[in-house]
């Protein structure tokens, strides 16, 4: 019974082993068994396959010709800190640590156990003390930094003015449109806040990873981002977004000059209810959810405006919850360079300040109309409900008289009082009169 159970141990190993081979993890022996989860449904597309293919032969033809992929901007890492960060990750818990610290990064949240573990791989840390330049606004980079530690600020420079978009802390990732290869240059600077760590992945080893990991969500994640390179530079497509048709092309043009880009990944809250905001989103690819007290109400396309509202207005709450629920390229623009934008476009302002009266109206009905509703459900409806709704408030047991009474007037004779025959010659009647007494 023993030796039984040994072979079949022995077996069930080698099936494992073989798999892993089989999807290109033989680098990932640390990993146990159950660590690894095949989604029978996590199977590449056709067209899929021949575009990692093609990034398969690029690759090859590239290391042929003896050039070596090197990250452009790369900083200069102390190589004791690199060799003590290896070994370290030589320890199975540790590992397991990593990877499922990964599972909260948006770019990673969606992938496979196995394409995180590739990723783990990839990296190397990178130490930053207080006020030290990650990377300058404008600078070429195809790298990306995880914050493991500390906080990094991100600050814009639009006409020698400093504008802050808020800092990152663990978790958080600068320098993803560079990983992507969207754009070729930083759109902000970040800045160390403390003594901070970031893990770095140039754009070669993510695509190693990609390579590597085939995770069905990853690889669409890639593929879709190398679409975007190309929407990147295309201006006339931009122009004839619908949110901007009838405005002046120059208008619009100075909108895409001064915005920032930016990706939204599946599940990343870009505003939510009831916060705050200094920013507007033209939607450039993708689709996001809007959502009112957290239900859907409606999915949206590419080709939007977004946050409008608390830009134009006093308000700055945001009166609805938008969510990604695709990889989007998002072009942000802040509320003070919107507005200096405005102003050296008057007609373009008419027709920004009509949409925004429009949009508060609607809102305003809304929630009205919401603000209604609940009192109705708390205190009762001022209209009395029909039979379905009150069956369909109180049961279908309930018995209500649901039918009036009808009044019918017979066609025969009207039952009258009798009436006595007056004799021709007696004398009209005349009311009696009161006892004067």
């Amino acid at each position: 019974g023993a030796g039984l159970v040994a072979a079949a141990r022995r077996r069930a190993l080698a099936v494992a082993a073989g798999r892993r081979a089989a999807r290109g993890l033989a680098a990932m022996s640390f990993l146990s068994d159950d660590d690894i989860k095949v989604n029978p449904e996590d199977v590449l597309r056709t067209d899929q396959m021949q575009q990692l293919q093609e990034l398969r032969e690029r690759r090859r033809r590239s290391k042929e010709r003896g050039v070596q992929p090197q990250p452009i901007n790369f900083p200069v890492l102390n190589q004791e800190r690199v060799r003590t960060w290896k070994e370290s990750m030589r320890n199975l818990r540790l590992r397991q640590q990593l990877t499922k610290l990964f599972m909260k990064t948006l770019v990673f949240a969606d992938s496979s156990e196995s394409f995180r573990a590739a990723i783990v791989d990839a990296v190397v840390p990178a130490e930053y003390h207080a006020g030290q330049v990650v990377f300058r606004h404008g600078e070429p980079g195809d790298w990306m930094g995880i914050v493991i530690l500390g906080r990094f600020s991100r600050v814009l420079q639009r006409q020698g003015q400093d504008i802050s978009i808020g800092d990152v802390g663990p978790g958080g990732m600068v320098g993803d449109l560079g990983l992507w290869g969207i754009t070729p240059n930083r759109s902000f600077t970040v800045t160390a806040l403390a003594q901070s760590v970031l893990l770095l992945l140039p754009k070669h080893k993510y695509e190693d990873a990609v390579e590597l990991g085939r995770c069905l969500n990853s690889v669409s994640m890639f593929l879709d981002a190398s679409k975007m390179v190309n929407l990147m530079a295309d201006t006339e497509s931009f122009l004839n977004l619908r949110c901007f048709q009838g405005l002046d092309p120059d208008f619009v043009l100075t909108l895409r000059a001064n915005s920032e880009p930016r990706v939204g990944y599946p599940g990343q809250v870009l505003m939510k209810e009831g916060h705050f905001g200094d920013e507007m989103y033209i939607l450039r690819a993708g689709r996001v959810k809007i959502l009112k007290n957290e239900k859907v109400v409606v999915e949206l396309p590419a080709g939007v405006v977004l946050g409008e509202l608390a830009v134009l207005g006093a308000d700055k709450r945001r009166t609805a919850t938008v969510k990604c629920s695709a990889l989007c390229l998002i072009r942000a623009l802040h509320a003070d360079v919107f507005h200096e934008i405005l102003d050296k476009f008057p007609s373009a302002k008419r027709v920004f300040d009509h949409a925004y009266v429009a949009r508060t109206v609607a809102v305003e009905v809304n929630n009205s109309k919401e603000e209604v509703k609940n009192f109705s459900s708390f205190y009762g409806s001022v209209v009395p409900k029909s039979t379905t709704e009150m069956r369909d408030l109180f049961g279908g047991a309930i018995r209500l008289e649901s039918k009036k009474k009808a009044t019918t007037i017979q066609t025969g004779a009207l039952a009258l009082p009798p009436i006595t025959p007056r004799r021709a010659n007696a004398p009209p009647r005349t009311p009696a009169s009161k006892d004067p007494a």
